[in-house]
């Protein structure tokens, strides 16, 4: 039997240092590193992207024109009073809608009733020729949610005289008899709208009683440009609105009422918030206002993304940073809601549940703010700026209503 003998031991002298094994490298710091560097890169490309979005769809002026491009729809059929449209390239949200709308076509105007959608994606909408001749199959038409067209005067047979406040055209139409407190009710557009879209409330105000003052602004057609050539939604354009109420206050109109619509919401509040001669209002009446401009972008990067997903709620913090250095945007100064005490009389709201571009929870805020001076007319399916288009009747009663007490 043969024995191995054991291997020898290491033999340490006692006193011996022995050498210090490699760290292991901390790789958990690294990718810590990495990760937080990508996540600040997507924040300031995607920031810096949404800002230059923020600037194309909602502080660009591109003012809105009267004239019809015929590109909303195009003509299909006309049989009897029933029109058959197809889709055109420029349809907005409201093709299909049941509700009712101008049609303009190369010859001709009318008003189309709500939507009956076909099976081929067409719409069947009955048709009230107002000016000029039948459409023929084939012709483009262009939708228009004013639902009149022209001015008071050819819209309504109403005397109307055109003026020029704060170099924008306006139109001004005299009430039909003279009034207890000589009132007018003086209407603001929306973003890059014009003034057809206060034909609805002319009427409005001239059943009530009162005169009625239709103003452009800056940025608008015919306008000047506002110095820092973008909307400012109520910062800058409430100098032009303090300028048409001491123009209505020149012709003996002591009592005023203030209507904005959408955009228009925020340069009345901004008049409220600014102006000495706001205590010459004594309502306000409001449709689909734009009353936080934080909110409407947020509210638009909700479904941004491919599939329609969400942009990340830390992105557009971001991006309405960079907007605010880049486009001079003071995210503070147009958010009438954050300090509602510029309310201080009876306001009437308006506003379409179905609202894609201003949620009516913003609404729904401003009276909460206010319960005892704000009233809220919400109307079911009704989309931006729509709420008249879904029910007029309805509409027509409230406004009337709320603004016969003025003439009193």
């Amino acid at each position: 039997m043969t024995v191995r003998p054991a291997p020898d031991r290491p033999r340490i002298r006692i006193g011996t240092v022995l050498p210090e094994q490699p760290r292991r490298a901390h790789h958990w710091k690294w990718w810590l590193g990495a990760v937080v560097g990508l996540v600040l890169a997507a924040h300031l490309v995607g920031g810096w992207y949404l800002a230059g979005r923020i600037d194309t769809q909602v502080l660009a002026a591109t003012p809105g024109t009267t004239t019809p491009a015929y590109d909303d729809a195009q003509v299909v059929s006309l049989e009897g009073d029933h029109v058959t449209l197809r889709r055109g390239r420029d349809a907005a949200a409201n093709f299909e809608a049941t509700a009712s709308y101008g049609l303009a076509w190369p010859g001709g105007t009318g008003h189309v009733g709500p939507a009956s959608v076909n099976p081929d994606g067409t719409v069947t909408r009955p048709l009230d020729i107002v000016t000029g001749v039948r459409p023929k199959a084939g012709q483009g038409a262009a939708m228009e949610r004013a639902y009149y067209f022209g001015d008071p005067s050819s819209a309504f047979g109403l005397k109307t005289r055109t003026v020029t406040i704060a170099g924008a055209p306006a139109w001004y139409v005299p009430a039909g008899a003279p009034t207890k407190g000589k009132a007018v009710a003086i209407f603001v557009h929306g973003q890059n709208g014009t003034r057809t879209d206060g034909l609805r409330f002319v009427e409005a105000a001239h059943r009530a009683g009162l005169a009625a003052l239709v103003i452009g602004y800056r940025n608008d057609a015919g306008a000047p440009r506002d110095p820092s050539g973008r909307l400012q939604y109520g910062a800058t354009e409430w100098r032009d609105l303090d300028t048409a109420v001491a123009w209505a206050q020149a012709q003996g109109l002591r009592r005023v009422v203030l209507a904005g619509q959408s955009m228009g919401g925020a340069i009345v509040a901004a008049f409220l918030e600014h102006s000495p001669r706001r205590s010459a209002v004594s309502r306000i009446f409001l449709d689909c206002p734009v009353l936080s401009l934080s909110q409407i972008v947020s509210n638009g990067a909700g479904s941004a993304l491919p599939g329609g997903l969400p942009v990340p709620g830390s992105i557009v913090w971001a991006a309405e940073k960079i907007a605010g250095v880049r486009y001079g945007v003071d995210w503070a100064a147009v958010d009438y809601l954050d300090d509602t005490s510029w309310l201080r009389v009876p306001t009437l709201v308006t506003h379409g549940t179905a609202d894609p571009t201003v949620p009516v929870a913003g609404s729904e805020q401003l009276r909460d703010a206010a319960p005892k001076l704000v009233t809220l007319a919400e109307f079911p399916r009704a989309l931006h700026a729509e709420s008249w288009n879904f029910d007029m009747f309805r509409w027509d009663d409230a406004v009337v209503s709320f603004l016969r007490p003025v003439t009193h």
